[in-house]
């Protein structure tokens, strides 16, 4: 995977919620923590030859918090809410609010500062 694209998305995301596109802003920054998961998994030496968004939460969990604790214990539910904000976002009819839009793409931000710390400390042991 690619984290510039994951970062990428972030940065959608954060210009979505600017700009009051709650919905754009909660799928844009779950998206992002989906990608920066993959790519952490990939610099620890997991691949997959397809991933799942449940592969990637279970593999994230077991790997970076309950295994290898590199990462707080509050990591382990990030991937699952944020994607239960995109669902809400995505398929019903009310749609992400502002404080649902806000939490999601805050957590995106915390995940990816700490796992792009992970993934360079792991690059340069």
């Amino acid at each position: 995977m690619n984290l510039e694209r994951a970062q990428s998305s972030l940065q959608a995301a954060r210009l979505c919620l600017q700009e009051r596109l709650f919905d754009s802003a909660a799928s844009r920054a779950y998206f992002a923590m989906f990608m920066i998961a993959i790519c952490a998994l990939e610099s620890r030496g997991i691949k997959r030859s397809e991933w799942t968004h449940k592969g990637v939460h279970s593999d994230f969990v077991f790997n970076f918090v309950r295994g290898r604790k590199i990462v707080p214990a509050t990591f382990a539910s990030a991937l699952p809410t944020a994607m239960e904000i995109r669902h809400i976002a995505d398929y019903r009819q009310s749609g992400a609010s502002q404080r649902q839009a806000e939490r999601v793409v805050r957590l995106a931000g915390e995940f990816s500062e700490r796992l792009s710390k992970e993934m360079l400390n792991a690059s340069n042991p």
